[in-house]
């Protein structure tokens, strides 16, 4: 049974910030998918769920030079994104039941160390966009995760959306135990590659440590050189040897780092 709470449903973003800076038990409910099982399970409880799904400051998604992104976009809309990248992660989340109700800026808030977003908006280099009692903020995304369902967020403070651009090219790999199950790892690397040469990439991973991390190692060696089957084969020795992967019942740190090198080496052969 799910512990006992109040619900206060909301219609504009001030709203939602008033409600949750002054209730210090209150917690935003976008899609759900996340904060409901976690109630279910009593991993988490609190006085008051703020349902924010009505809020149309939330609700926008526009392509440009810059892609931004609203916190309540549907994990769905982005399947048929015009940009490559974002389609890939995408249609690895969940079920359709999931991905039709479940938010972006939901499962970057929620900060769950499996989580598909967080990692994928890390390899994009994001910038978290946050409303609160102290105004609007931006959170570069490698400060915005501080660990396993921990983030920046401050007090009364809500996802409001995400800026980034979109990589010239870029590929996402995930290794779960079942079809769109949560990743026992998976890799998501953004990169340019001119004339066969890695100008830049980042590359970022799950279950290589106990948050999203980038793999900076791997960075470093794949900056300014041919992306041959040797230099691919060296950045995924060197994804394993710089992940710290935790352990669990679903997979071991050593099954875990085994599948972080391959991981990389199909990511890399992908761009």
């Amino acid at each position: 049974m799910i512990p006992r709470f109040e619900y206060i449903r909301v219609f504009s973003l001030p709203e939602a910030v008033d409600v949750l800076s002054r209730r210090e038990d209150a917690a935003p409910l976008a899609g759900g998918q996340s904060l409901i099982p976690m109630l279910k399970l009593r991993v988490a409880s609190y006085g008051v769920l703020v349902d924010i799904g009505r809020v149309r400051e939330l609700r926008y998604l526009r392509y440009g030079d810059v892609v931004e992104v609203g916190a309540l976009v549907r994990h769905y809309e982005l399947e048929e994104s015009p940009c490559g990248f974002l389609r890939g992660v995408a249609v690895r989340i969940g079920d359709p039941q999931v991905r039709s109700l479940g938010t972006v800026g939901g499962s970057l808030a929620h900060a769950d160390p499996f989580g598909d977003w967080p990692a994928a908006m890390l390899a994009l280099g994001a910038v978290v966009k946050t409303a609160g009692p102290d105004g609007a903020r931006e959170v570069a995304i490698d400060d915005f995760v501080k660990g396993p369902y921990q983030t920046a967020l401050e007090r009364g403070e809500l996802v409001a959306g995400l800026e980034f651009r979109c990589p010239p090219r870029g590929a996402y790999v995930k290794f779960a135990r079942r079809h769109n199950d949560f990743a026992l790892t998976a890799v998501a690397v953004a990169a340019e590659v001119k004339e066969g040469h890695v100008s830049w990439a980042r590359v970022a991973a799950l279950g290589a440590a106990d948050r999203p991390v980038r793999l900076r190692k791997v960075e470093a060696l794949l900056s300014g050189v041919p992306l041959t089957a040797d230099v691919i084969a060296s950045a995924a020795e060197a994804a394993a040897k710089e992940a710290q992967p935790p352990a669990d019942f679903r997979a071991s740190a050593e099954y875990r780092r085994a599948l972080l090198s391959v991981a990389v080496k199909r990511a890399l052969g992908r761009l």
